[in-house]
């Protein structure tokens, strides 16, 4: 049985999970769960990570094309 911080600590975890996925994966923003600070930390932190993705995948294509856009 978990107690009610171990509850709590599951809680914020499913919000960042849920903000890390919507930014990578569906690429909005859920408003029904704007007010949860962990669900801004893990959209924030979703796209810091969607934004490298496309920084490695330029720098491949520059890699194979020899040239720049």
């Amino acid at each position: 049985m978990q107690t009610p911080l171990e509850k709590r600590r599951q809680s914020y975890l499913k919000f960042f999970e849920d903000g890390v996925t919507d930014a990578l994966i569906n690429g909005t923003r859920d408003q029904t769960k704007l007010f949860s600070t962990y669900y801004k930390q893990g959209y924030e932190f979703g796209t810091e990570l969607w934004n490298k993705q496309g920084e490695i995948k330029y720098k491949i294509w520059e890699t194979k094309n020899g040239r720049k856009i």
